[in-house]
């Protein structure tokens, strides 16, 4: 009768097992670009006095996020994106406020704090300026 029930239990764990799959719940994915994401209090340094940043996700592309009021220009109509991979920012080469400034850079983001390393070029000057970013 023992063995019977050990058998009978030992089936009943492998039915068990066999109905478990490794599907991935879509709620389990996380999104990199969530820890960026807020108002952020600039200290930069290429300016003069600190400012604030916002930054968005990119709803046009899911790697992407939109930093607002970058370098302190107010009203951008276009401002810079940059790609995240991890706590990884990489900002490409790009235009900004129509054609005014071509901006590039690189951070991450670690326990909170945001550092980042970039150049601004306004079509006189070259500015290569390092910031610190804190909500």
């Amino acid at each position: 009768m023992k063995r019977m029930l050990f058998w009978l239990a030992g089936f009943i764990t492998l039915i068990l097992i066999g109905g478990c799959t490794d599907e991935m719940d879509p709620t389990d994915l996380i999104d990199d670009r969530d820890a960026f994401l807020g108002t952020w209090s600039v200290s930069e340094s290429c300016a003069k006095d600190n400012y604030s940043v916002t930054i968005v996700k990119d709803p046009g592309n899911s790697s992407q996020i939109i930093i607002q009021n970058f370098w302190h220009i107010n009203n951008c109509s276009n401002p810079p994106y940059a790609i995240i991979a991890g706590t990884n920012l990489v900002m490409p080469t790009q235009d900004i406020c129509g054609d005014a400034f071509e901006v590039n850079g690189s951070g991450k983001i670690d326990k909170g704090k945001i550092t980042m390393t970039y150049s601004v070029n306004d079509g006189a000057d070259l500015f290569n300026c390092s910031a610190t970013l804190e909500q």
